[in-house]
C-alpha cells in the first residue's frame, strides 16, 4: 500500500502517519486539541515528537491514536522503544565524576601533561 514499511521509532512512526494523511504538524495539534478538550498540545510540541525531543506521554498516545487512526498498542510499543534507548543512551554515557581531570578538557592528555596549572 505504501513505499515502505512504517517505521518503528515513534518520532518517525507520527510523522510518517501525519505525512500519509496529508495534515500539517498544525493541523494535527488542532485536531488533537479538538479531540481530547485539552489546548496543551502545540504544532511545536508536534515538532518536538518527530525530531524525537520528546516522546508523547499516554494521554497524548491515546488520542494519537484516535485522531491518526492508529492501533493504540504500535503506538505504545514504538515509545517504549524510544524510552528504552534513551534509557541506555543515559546509561552507556560516562558521567562527569567518573572522568579523569584531563578528560574532562577537550584537549589531549599531552596538553594538559605540559599544561602549567597555577591558581586563577
Amino acid at each position: 500500500m505504501y513505499d515502505r514499511e512504517p517505521p518503528e521509532s515513534i518520532a518517525e512512526l507520527i510523522k510518517w502517519i501525519r505525512e500519509r494523511r496529508g495534515i500539517s504538524q498544525r493541523e494535527l495539534a488542532e485536531a488533537l486539541v479538538a479531540a481530547s478538550g485539552r489546548d496543551t498540545v502545540t504544532r511545536v510540541d508536534i515538532s518536538r515528537w518527530e525530531r524525537g525531543k520528546r516522546i508523547p506521554t499516554s494521554h497524548w498516545l491515546s488520542w494519537l491514536s484516535k485522531v491518526l487512526e492508529v492501533p493504540l498498542p504500535a503506538l505504545q510499543y514504538a515509545a517504549s522503544l524510544a524510552r528504552r534507548e534513551r534509557l541506555l543512551t543515559t546509561m552507556l554515557r560516562p558521567q562527569p565524576w567518573t572522568l579523569l581531570p584531563f578528560e574532562l578538557d577537550r584537549r589531549s592528555p599531552e596538553a594538559n601533561d605540559q599544561e602549567d596549572f597555577r591558581e586563577p
